[in-house]
């Protein structure tokens, strides 16, 4: 912390950690040689999964909100139908 004392402002070091505390959202890549990006919501949504598709930009992704499944133990998950990835990999 001190090192952002030095280097940054008292309020703006504050913003940083707040920035750092903030949890990232959970983000699926839709592997597109097993399935689609629609075929796989609609079968996590059945599972209890919260998510919408990423946004334009992207063909592939999907954001998870909540789910009432673990989302790295799905059986899509298992079937390699899609893998957890940062959407910036995208």
């Amino acid at each position: 912390v001190r090192y952002f004392l030095d280097t940054f402002s008292v309020s703006e070091t504050m913003e940083l950690l707040e920035a750092n505390e903030t949890q990232r959202p959970v983000t699926l890549r839709t592997n597109t040689l097993k399935c689609r990006r629609r075929e796989l919501a609609a079968s996590l949504i059945n599972r209890g999964v919260n998510l919408d598709p990423i946004g334009k930009w992207s063909k592939v992704g999907l954001l998870v909100y909540d789910s009432r499944v673990p989302i790295g133990a799905t059986p899509e998950y298992m079937a390699g139908q899609y893998m957890l990835q940062s959407a910036s990999s995208f």
